[in-house]
């Protein structure tokens, strides 16, 4: 009976998906499809596309499959398409009958500025639960992405961005299911004596929370402000901002080359992205090379803004951070706050490191289509108040 109820939970928590995978992963092919004038590509990472096919002289189709299932019932695509000469047309997103549309189309003419079409551009179709997006097409390439395209490579050139500073260092802790660098940002002053741990992308779709929201909290640390400074003198920021590049690079709707859910792996660790920050997380701190471990958020995205909390006092945990975080967060953004308590037996980041190292942590969301300013002055809020929650708690 415990098992029954253990997975009723875990399909009921914020990024749904089941424990095992029955199916092997099946990369995509990328390529070049042409269907008469009309062409579109997945030759570049971060794309998701398997199929293109046209229906009639104005009506094409793209086929969208996810890497492997059973899996949350969340297509990733992402693309580029484009014509031998001007055209209108109408596209179709074809999903495997199982699955409907999640999100909200977003367009660029060069994979770094984006724009979501509006609304009367396209139409959801719920009944067979296609998108249907009206285009014009020409000889320049067109992008289509579920979200903004933030792989590897953007995410590296954050990294090497912020490593200009002497505080500042970055290093690789292991490698991922195809040999890609899990890598670490480490911010230090020599006179931290505590630390607090950020993980982004497991899921390799979760744009906003996983990786804008995450870059902003690391930004608003890195901030030349009286609250950011104290901070830095007394903590030092450990940000594994990438956990699953390889998932992102092919653009996988969920898992890592293995078809593995990364959140669902924190007791088996069984994947060599999560073990690499386990292991490195526990000899580091066993060898005294850094400092205590205070604070813990592991960045996600949802359908909605929320923050994953303890369901109780635990015993090794007096709540105390979160809680006056959460507090004080109200008072300054004068909003109510979606605040969901999970079990801490459930095999998540941050009841890891709870159970690990008894440190206080949270599973961070921020909403699909929230507009990403907004994202990021939330998560410099959010930033702010942690700070001076902690700065107040740890000498």
């Amino acid at each position: 009976m415990k098992k029954i109820i253990l997975i009723g939970v875990i399909l009921l928590t914020s990024c749904k998906t089941l424990f095992t995978n029955k199916t092997p992963l099946k990369p995509q092919i990328k390529k070049v499809f042409n269907e008469g004038i009309v062409f579109a590509d997945n030759e570049f990472d971060g794309a998701r596309l398997n199929g293109l096919k046209k229906v009639n002289d104005s009506t094409y189709q793209v086929y969208i499959k996810p890497e492997n299932t059973p899996i949350n019932k969340s297509p990733w695509y992402s693309f580029r398409i484009w014509s031998k000469e001007p055209t209108k047309i109408l596209l179709e997103f074809v999903y495997p009958k199982e699955y409907k549309h999640r999100y909200i189309p977003k367009s660029s003419f060069d994979g770094m500025e984006w724009m979501p079409f509006e609304k009367k551009d396209y139409d959801i179709d719920t009944l067979n639960k296609k998108l249907k997006l009206d285009l014009m097409l020409g000889p320049k390439k067109r992008w289509i992405s579920a979200q903004e395209i933030y792989n590897s490579k953007f995410i590296w050139n954050w990294i090497d961005s912020l490593s200009q500073k002497d505080f500042i260092n970055q290093e690789v802790v292991g490698k991922s299911v195809y040999g890609k660098p899990i890598k670490l940002l480490r911010i230090k002053k020599q006179t931290a004596k505590n630390a607090v741990v950020f993980i982004g992308r497991q899921h390799p779709p979760e744009i906003p929370g996983g990786t804008i929201a995450l870059m902003s909290f690391v930004q608003t640390i890195l901030a030349d402000t009286e609250v950011a400074k104290k901070f830095r003198e007394k903590f030092e920021v450990l940000v594994f901002p990438l956990l699953n590049p390889d998932g992102v690079d092919n653009g996988n709707w969920r898992h890592n080359a293995n078809g593995k859910d990364l959140n669902r792996d924190w007791i088996s660790f069984a994947q060599p992205e999560s073990k690499s920050v386990r292991d490195w997380l526990i000899n580091s701190r066993e060898k005294g090379v850094t400092s205590e471990y205070r604070f813990g958020i592991d960045f996600h995205t949802s359908r909605s803004t929320y923050l994953l909390v303890l369901d109780s006092i635990p015993k090794k945990v007096k709540p105390n951070v979160t809680n006056q975080w959460i507090k004080n967060i109200k008072l300054l953004r004068n909003e109510k706050l979606d605040i969901r308590p999970r079990s801490q037996s459930l095999p998540y980041c941050y009841n890891w490191m709870i159970n690990q190292f008894g440190m206080e942590a949270v599973t961070y969301e921020d909403g699909d289509e929230v507009d990403r300013n907004v994202v990021r002055k939330r998560a410099e809020d959010y930033a702010t108040e942690l700070m001076k929650v902690l700065n107040d708690k740890f000498e």
